[in-house]
């Protein structure tokens, strides 16, 4: 296939549909793309445990980026590495802040485990998403860096939150906070990006990043979108995508992956 080796999925909303389903026709797909000369992985905002039931599914076995870029698997050792979390005092600033707002969040954590703040229950979760550790003393109790935090909110106050959280940290912050699902909001370190981390990974893979197909959803595809050899976007995508993209699917539930076969049966 002209002069890709490698093609790199997002999962939600873009190789699941957005009720978090993996279709048998996507997994059908996939292994057609990988009939046609693709190797296929995944950069997920998922933790490796969450992702695991897809990428068994999907029969992943290339190395893959997690937490949005703050931890992959390195070619090199086999092992599963963390690049960079969010800072402790961030981190404590955030659980200061959740109880004006009733906002709940989910930190992640570079063992695995999950903690939550609250008792809320979050869409899917014991379904599609792990409850975590409920610790309402979080605030008190939180002594490490999370690899990433997750914030639910089904009052609608997750603007004004995220609003007064960039005034307290300011233009000094060292932390990023975007939109990766429509009921989700992310933060994680400012250094990590799944774009980032997976230009780290395909050099350690001997892969050009020119020869690398990426395809996502969401603002936190964006550099990955943009910086490889060809960016596609999955569904209506955001404003930001489709700037930088250089082809558009549909999504999951309307055959999107299936109708990526055609495009890149058309570049061979």
């Amino acid at each position: 296939m002209s002069n890709f080796q490698l093609i790199v999925f997002d999962l939600d909303g873009t190789l699941l549909t957005h009720q978090f389903e993996l279709l048998s026709s996507t997994v059908e797909a996939i292994e057609n793309i990988r009939q046609q000369g693709l190797r296929v992985t995944v950069a997920t905002g998922r933790s490796y445990k969450s992702a695991k039931p897809f990428l068994d599914q999907l029969d992943i076995v290339e190395p893959m980026v997690f937490s949005n870029g703050a931890v992959f698997d390195n070619p090199d050792s086999g092992d599963r590495e963390l690049i960079s979390g969010v800072p402790l005092e961030t981190a404590l600033i955030v659980l200061m802040l959740l109880p004006e707002y009733n906002i709940s969040v989910k930190l992640h954590m570079a063992d695995g485990s999950i903690l939550k703040s609250d008792s809320t229950p979050w869409p899917d979760e014991g379904m599609h998403f792990e409850v975590g550790d409920i610790r309402p003393r979080l605030k008190e109790e939180l002594d490490e860096d999370p690899i990433k935090i997750v914030f639910y909110d089904k009052g609608g106050n997750l603007d004004n939150f995220m609003q007064r959280l960039q005034e307290i940290l300011d233009r000094k912050s060292q932390v990023s906070i975007f939109r990766s699902h429509v009921r989700y909001m992310e933060m994680t370190n400012k250094s990590v990006s799944k774009g980032l981390t997976l230009k780290k990974l395909v050099q350690k893979m001997g892969i050009p990043v020119t020869e690398v197909i990426t395809v996502g959803d969401q603002d936190n595809d964006f550099e990955m979108i943009r910086d490889f050899g060809m960016g596609i976007v999955a569904g209506p995508g955001t404003p930001k995508l489709l700037e930088v993209c250089d082809h558009q699917i549909p999504m999951p539930e309307e055959k999107g992956i299936e109708s990526l076969n055609q495009l890149l049966a058309d570049i061979i």
